[in-house]
């Protein structure tokens, strides 16, 4: 019998939340050559944010779970949250879809090493050669079509999006339960939506909507939908969800190839080896941030 909490309906479910985050991420690949990143991070955080709350009525009868409590933790989130939406679309329009899914999985690492600076958390020894695996795999990620100083800033922009990632879910656990997981899912892109409006033409923004540009908010939020309550479900967890994240890479592989016809040069599927190699390390091998690193795969936007 297929009920909620079937295994097999659960794995269904992350696969379709990281296709769905993999299609986001080809979406706004092919938005910015039409639009600028603000007008697509304002679009996607309304939507958001209208789409969260709705979700919450139908579901609740009432808004009261997402009332704002603990403004410097909220605020401090969605400060982060800015930080990493224009950084990740900042180095989205330099890089390929297949390098931008593949060095995504970086996270990991940049949160281990985050977390042992300020939570002072105590991972095993298996954390330094899983660290130097990543860095050497980012780094052969950036040779096959490294052009000096010219292309450097948009690794640069990919290393600042890990980082304000990373830093967003290290004060979603400093947080706690004080604050309601309702609340901070919606109030997450506030800063977003406030900071987009002074950088974009409202009248020119209405007059170009379309409904592909629409489509970047509503898959990223049905992904986090299937990741977050799949990673709630009793009978998942944090690693059997981490590990299905490489799916991700196969579908940012496929959309590269099809709309924009690249694929990988072999030292990149070399340098995507050490980086599989380094979170796989990192989730299964260290246990005391497991579910922190895991969080940070599953929102890693």
């Amino acid at each position: 019998m297929l009920t909620f909490f079937n295994p097999g309906w659960i794995t269904s479910r992350i696969l379709l939340g990281y296709f769905l985050l993999a299609s986001n991420i080809a979406v706004e690949k092919w938005l910015l050559e039409t639009y600028s990143l603000y007008e697509i991070n304002f679009i996607t955080a309304a939507l958001f944010m209208i789409l969260t709350a709705l979700q919450e009525l139908l579901n609740r009868g009432s808004l009261k779970r997402i009332k704002p409590v603990s403004w410097k933790i909220l605020l401090l989130i969605s400060l982060f949250t800015l930080g990493a939406w224009h950084c990740f679309l900042s180095a989205l329009s330099g890089l390929s879809v297949f390098e931008f899914g593949a060095m995504s999985l970086l996270s990991p690492v940049v949160m281990a090493a985050l977390a042992m600076l300020i939570l002072r958390e105590n991972p095993s020894t298996w954390i330094w050669p899983a660290i130097g695996f990543g860095m050497a795999g980012g780094w052969l990620m950036m040779q096959p079509d490294w052009q000096g100083l010219s292309s450097s800033h948009y690794h640069a922009y990919m290393l600042g999006a890990l980082i304000f990632s990373s830093m967003r879910w290290i004060t979603v656990k400093y947080a706690g339960e004080n604050v309601p997981a309702s609340t901070m899912i919606f109030w997450e892109p506030v800063l977003v939506l406030v900071a987009m409006i002074f950088f974009i033409d409202f009248a020119y923004l209405w007059n170009n909507i379309t409904p592909m540009l629409l489509s970047s908010g509503v898959l990223l939020f049905f992904s986090r939908q299937c990741l977050v309550r799949s990673y709630q479900a009793p009978v998942t967890s944090a690693t059997s969800i981490a590990a299905l994240i490489y799916t991700k890479l196969g579908w940012t592989l496929l959309f590269g190839y099809l709309f924009w016809g690249t694929l990988p040069e072999p030292l990149e599927w070399f340098g995507v080896f050490l980086i599989v190699l380094s979170s796989w390390i990192i989730v299964f091998r260290t246990t005391q941030s497991s579910r922190l690193v895991s969080m940070d795969q599953t929102n890693n936007r």
